[in-house]
């Protein structure tokens, strides 16, 4: 078994953002033929899905977040960061996922992408990529 470890960084430019990073996790896979891959974002108030990237799409995602946990709502935390929405619909979309790897590339559908949303940026995110496998 061999264990692939990177971690990289992501850049945030607004307050609501979804980034593609499934090109990230390709170039930090190297080295596993066939396993998974955990990416893991290291922070509370982002979430990872694995979706299409297309434009609209990306919005949505983000609009959806905001219909679903108004940023506006009253939150307790908010007297600390003014955030709590952030907080709340990240850990309802979850800041990880597991993919396969296949004959050393990601496994994924053919408009399956790997993204970042961002509901309290602009931030610098930690991504954590462990691949694992042959």
């Amino acid at each position: 078994m061999k264990i692939v470890t990177h971690e990289f960084n992501v850049r945030t430019k607004s307050r609501f953002e979804s980034i593609d990073i499934t090109e990230h996790i390709r170039e930090n896979i190297k080295g596993i033929k066939d396993g998974v891959v955990y990416v893991f974002v290291k922070h509370t108030t982002c979430a990872l899905i694995v979706n299409e990237a297309e434009s609209g799409l990306m919005k949505d995602y983000l609009e959806w977040g905001k219909k679903l946990v108004p940023p506006d709502g009253t939150f307790e935390h908010n007297n600390i960061d003014n955030n709590g929405h952030a907080h709340i619909i990240s850990s309802i979309i979850g800041n990880s996922r597991v993919l396969p790897i296949t004959n050393g590339e990601l496994d994924l559908g053919t408009w399956q992408r790997v993204i970042l949303l961002e509901f309290d940026g602009p931030r610098t995110r930690s991504i954590l990529v462990k691949g694992i496998g042959e």
